[in-house]
Formats: C-alpha cells, sequence, structure tokens
C-alpha cells in the first residue's frame, strides 16, 4: 500500500532505528535531501488522503498477525539451514561446530515456530468473532 510505504518513510525520517543484535537500521540522508523528501512526502500523504475522502473509499483495518506469522516461518526455515551440516556446502565446517552450533539453531528454530503458532491463534480468534 502506497500510503504505507509513504507513512514508513516518514518514520525513517522523522530518526526511526532498529538496534537489534545482529543489524542496525538507520536512514542516512543529508539533512538537504531529508528536508526535500519531508515536503515531497507530505504533499502525496496530502494527495492520497484526498483521492480517498473524494472517492470515498473505506478505511483498511490490517491485523499483522499473519504477517509476523509468516516471518517467524520463514525464521523457523532459514534457522534449520543455517545448522552444521547444511554449512557444509559453503565450505569447511569445523569438526565441533555440530554439537556447539545444532542444539542453539533448534532452539532458536523451535522458539521461532511457536512464536508463529502464537500468531496463528490470533488469526483465528479474529476469524471466529
Amino acid at each position: 500500500m502506497f500510503e504505507k510505504n509513504l507513512r514508513a518513510a516518514q518514520a525513517w525520517l522523522d530518526g526511526a532505528e532498529e538496534n537489534g543484535t545482529f543489524y542496525q537500521r538507520a536512514l542516512h540522508l543529508s539533512e538537504q535531501r531529508r528536508k526535500q523528501a519531508r515536503q515531497l512526502i507530505a504533499e502525496t500523504v496530502q494527495a492520497v488522503t484526498q483521492l480517498g475522502q473524494s472517492l470515498e473509499l473505506p478505511l483498511e483495518i490490517e491485523n499483522v498477525a499473519s504477517e509476523v506469522r509468516s516471518q517467524m516461518v520463514i525464521s523457523w526455515t532459514n534457522l534449520l539451514d543455517n545448522r552444521s551440516a547444511k554449512l557444509k556446502r559453503y565450505g569447511k565446517v569445523h569438526p565441533d561446530l555440530s554439537s556447539e552450533l545444532d542444539p542453539i539453531i533448534e532452539q532458536l528454530a523451535e522458539m521461532a515456530l511457536n512464536i508463529s503458532a502464537i500468531f496463528e491463534e490470533s488469526e483465528q480468534e479474529k476469524n471466529n468473532v
């Protein structure tokens, strides 16, 4: 959805950052470019709002449970693909890696699947209401 992407871009311009254990996301843009982007995004959001009002388009309410569930299932698959046996396709793997890495990877994969199940239940509850 275009409006959603505009608002996400605005959040980045407003200083949103993501700081994880293994990653960081931030917007690196000069102040001049930020100003240009803010102005154009504000104009575009206004145009989108006017279009929606003139066409009397309904508000779409989005439950992100299915999105989170899908992301967790993808994470589960990606985690299992990082077990030592699968890593051999990229080259030589230290023999001790299996006993150290695999139990942790399998635990994290199970956690991802359990999180996915919670969000699946949330979707089912929504559909039963």
